[in-house]
């Protein structure tokens, strides 16, 4: 008999993986890098690369701002704030030297060291050590830097080395994957950083710079300079949608977690993904810091970003023949289980129910139930409408605040 596996099993916070795209097809890249393909990339770089590539709170401190952010919110426990307000005519533009020694400094390299599970001929499972390398940028003096979720994701250990040669451990404050931000700390003081500057006063066709470690610390520091080709451009990666800063400047694998600068030294991206195929050239993304600084507030302060509804579920679409042939009362999103102490759970949502509709909108996929969810926050009621043994009924969740998962 078939198993309940065989569905994709998915939670509401998740979707199922985006197939392999066809080989002609442009790939996009989250750009960590890892240790399997160091070694290739410096050996082949003439070669098109059409795969995609995965690498693998104290007191104190100064983050400084440029533009208009508002912290007010933030902790006593976390790193004082030194807001830096402008206007765009009262900046002087650096020259791309400038740049390089202003914000260099500030950019880190991160190496990573993951756990990798692989399966002998036999099915017999093998644990290994793999590495990983990406980039950082330093937002506090005492040690507090940002980067990419997808580049510490998974890491059983992390490391961070200055532009000085200068090398510490790092631990996670804390972890984003809906947005690919995270936030880590090493042990030190009176560090350089980076002045955030707000990307909401951009235009396509300014000059830009991206800085990082394309390739890893071989090439550390590497500056490379372009315009900002488009504003809010939406790009899908791992079924999430992001909007992004689009730039001809070159970035590639190891410069995920850099910084993209502006003309006056201002950092006002996160270099995360690009595009790339033999045919395509100068297609890279970086999350724009207007978008960055609310997540990487709450990560410093909370751990977690704040405020995120929940219902409390983890579903399986299940369609009309799989419903007749696991005897469920009907096609939908099959309830295979419900959070303790979730909304959902209080509500009486229970195992077996199969979800037809969220505030009236028929839904057919974690998704479509998300994109209804993530209209309202924690705290708001939302109306499911399920099928029970086949009765339907509409039952009122009240949402409660997504966070992380204890640690192990």
């Amino acid at each position: 008999m078939q198993e309940f596996n065989q569905f994709q099993w998915h939670s509401e916070e998740n979707t199922p993986p985006t197939p392999p795209s066809p080989q002609k097809k442009p790939r996009i890249w989250l750009i960590a890098l890892s240790s399997a393909l160091i070694g290739a990339l410096v050996m082949s770089c003439t070669s098109p690369l059409v795969s995609r590539l995965i690498g693998g709170k104290g007191p104190g401190g100064t983050i400084t701002l440029g533009g208009s952010f508002n912290f007010s919110n933030v902790s006593s426990t976390a790193p004082e704030v030194m807001q830096v307000t402008h206007s765009s005519d009262t900046r002087t533009e650096l020259s791309t030297v400038e740049i390089g020694k202003r914000v260099g400094p500030a950019v880190v390299g991160i190496v990573t060291v993951v756990q990798q599970q692989s399966y002998s001929f036999f099915g017999q499972p093998s644990i290994s050590e793999g590495q990983g390398s990406g980039s950082g940028i330093i937002i506090s003096t005492n040690g507090y830097i940002v980067t990419n979720n997808h580049v510490i994701e998974g890491a059983k250990s992390i490391k961070v080395i200055l532009n000085n040669g200068k090398e510490y451990d790092a631990t996670v404050v804390g972890a984003d994957s809906r947005t690919d931000i995270a936030v880590i700390k090493v042990d030190a003081t009176d560090l350089p950083t980076a002045t955030i500057g707000n990307s909401d006063i951009l235009e396509a066709g300014e000059r830009c710079v991206a800085i990082g470690n394309p390739l890893g610390q071989e090439l550390a520091g590497s500056l490379t300079q372009g315009i900002i080709s488009a504003l809010n451009r939406t790009l899908t990666v791992d079924n999430v949608t992001y909007t992004l800063i689009q730039t001809d400047a070159a970035i590639n694998p190891g410069n995920s977690g850099g910084a993209l600068v502006n003309a006056y030294g201002e950092v006002i991206g996160i270099n995360t993904v690009k595009i790339g195929s033999s045919e395509i050239e100068g297609l890279g993304f970086a999350i724009p810091t207007r978008n960055a600084m609310p997540i990487i507030e709450d990560l410093m302060n909370f751990g977690y970003v704040k405020g995120r509804p929940q219902i409390g579920v983890t579903l399986i679409y299940v369609t009309e023949q799989e419903a007749r042939y696991y005897n469920i009362p009907c096609e939908g999103l099959f309830v295979s289980d419900v959070s303790a102490g979730s909304g959902a759970a209080t509500a009486g949502i229970k195992k077996g129910d199969v979800i037809l509709k969220c505030n009236g909108e028929e839904v057919k996929s974690a998704d479509e139930i998300n994109a209804v969810r993530d209209k309202f926050k924690a705290g708001d009621t939302i109306t499911l409408t399920v099928n029970r043994d086949g009765s339907v009924m509409d039952i009122k969740v009240v949402l409660t605040e997504e966070k992380p998962s204890p640690k192990q």
